[in-house]
């Protein structure tokens, strides 16, 4: 079988990267073939080491015609058997690649939220959700049609890899106890980040010079959660290791004593044997033992939930005093989340389930194949770059480059700080020259319309409009 897995992302490393590298591995020890569609980068460089092939793209806007031509060549070379995407932008691209090339597709839903799914989901063979939790909200909040498409394939860790070892504790910690926050350090983490501080200024006022905290990760947000950190963590120390991978990881969660983290980093740590507080960017599920296992199951530690309206407040204060009490409470907490993982996510069954339903969805399509779409039906491949420019403070020049724009129409929305101020409506010009009316950040949203009536919509890259003192000398100028 010849798989394609497009996959999009922002960050370099991250939950995501994990759970595709998993099914990579798994699909290339069992001698099929796998190609990667992402961003170039360390992944890809990753993915072509382990032996998959890589089609490098950055899924900006314009960018999805030179990525199906890669796609269809490939197909030419070697024909590939379905098509496995990812959410946003990955699935558009590897949804019109499966519609033109006449192929079965599946995606993967890994969080609590649609990406177009009720307005798809006739298009796919099925849809994978990494927790039941995930499936309940998109059929009903997201009332989602089609259910007997929906099956759960959570993300499992690799117990061979993921294990008890005996490793020294950091050479900072002098003897405390080790606590580990792992994950990404970036804005749709805010939540997590949010309730270690809490977790934090909690210790350092309980706890002085007990506790140690090691931070495994890294993002955008380093800079603004390390000053964070430094200002709440009172006599307890902290050490960073940046984003790890492989033993170096499986060994930071071995040298914990406990660890906050997120989905699959909090199967990870149980896998090792370390007692985990599930933490979600969406929900807090709290340490992991026998009340709330299921619960963290369910919701995939965290992967659904409200956010700080969910949050009992005080709950990450007492978890961590619980940690505190004894090792022994410690090493029975790590003993049962050990049981949980062996138990729900074995990663051998879990991947074998996968491949079984690679299978039935090829043989399924074969039996019964939707009809291939031309290129010409599908805006994102008439696309063929967006050109910004800011002409000056308070004046910004859009373009989109399209094949045969003459039979489109082009529409601009005006967004300042995320709120659209301004709508321009459908015109035939692919272009405009739009005033941005004072401080504040901009961006537009691009809008594509055929004949027919589909239509395709974007963000434009985000501009700082002028300043107060630009803003009142353009005032009194006019």
């Amino acid at each position: 079988m010849h798989l394609l897995i497009p996959v999009f992302f922002n960050a370099p490393q991250g939950g995501l990267h994990e759970n595709v590298r998993a099914t990579v591995l798994f699909m290339l020890v069992r001698r099929h073939r796998v190609t990667v569609v992402c961003r170039p980068g360390p992944f890809a460089e990753q993915m072509r080491e382990h032996g998959a092939g890589v089609i490098a793209t950055d899924y900006a806007e314009g960018s999805f015609a030179a990525a199906m031509a890669k796609i269809r060549a490939l197909h030419e070379r070697a024909p590939i058997d379905l098509v496995h995407a990812h959410p946003f932008m990955a699935r558009r691209l590897g949804m019109i690649a499966a519609r033109v090339l006449g192929l079965p597709c599946v995606v993967t839903m890994h969080g609590k939220y649609l990406d177009s799914l009720p307005r798809t989901i006739a298009q796919l063979d099925a849809v994978f959700t990494v927790s039941e939790g995930i499936r309940h909200y998109l059929l009903t909040e997201g009332e989602v049609g089609q259910p007997e498409k929906l099956q759960v394939v959570p993300n499992t860790p690799d117990a061979r890899l993921f294990k008890a070892v005996k490793v020294a504790p950091p050479e900072e910690a002098e003897g405390r106890v080790v606590v580990s926050l792992v994950t990404r350090l970036d804005l749709d983490k805010a939540f997590i980040l949010d309730i270690f501080y809490q977790a934090v200024a909690h210790a350092a006022e309980r706890y002085p010079g007990r506790i140690h905290w090691q931070v495994v990760g890294q993002g955008k947000l380093w800079e603004a959660f390390a000053e964070r950190v430094e200002a709440l963590r009172g006599e307890n120390s902290v050490s960073y290791t940046g984003w790890l991978q492989g033993e170096v990881l499986r060994d930071a969660y071995c040298r914990s004593a406990a660890v906050i983290a997120p989905g699959r980093c909090t199967l990870e740590a149980m896998s090792c044997g370390v007692p985990a507080i599930a933490l979600g960017s969406k929900g807090y599920n709290g340490l992991v033992d026998g009340e709330n296992w299921q619960q963290a199951v369910f919701t995939n530690f965290g992967g659904v939930g409200e956010k700080q309206a969910g949050y009992k407040e005080g709950s990450v204060e007492r978890d961590l005093d619980r940690l505190m009490r004894s090792r022994a409470e410690r090493r029975r907490l790590g003993r049962f989340g050990r049981q949980v993982v062996r138990q729900c996510f074995n990663a051998r069954e879990m991947h074998q389930r996968l491949l079984g339903f690679y299978r039935l969805a090829v043989a399924a399509y074969k039996t019964a194949p939707r009809p291939q779409v031309a290129e010409a039906e599908f805006l994102e491949l008439r696309l063929r770059g967006l050109n910004q420019r800011q002409l000056s403070p308070d004046r910004l020049a859009v373009r989109l480059e399209c094949e045969h724009a003459e039979e489109l129409q082009f529409a601009w929305y005006l967004l300042r700080d995320g709120e659209v101020i301004e709508k321009l409506g459908y015109g035939p010009e692919p272009h405009r020259e739009i005033p941005l009316p004072g401080p504040g950040r901009y961006r537009v949203r691009c809008y594509i319309k055929d004949g027919e009536g589909r239509k395709i919509a974007f963000l434009s890259p985000e501009v700082a409009g002028p300043d107060e003192s630009t803003s009142d000398s353009v005032t009194s100028g006019a």
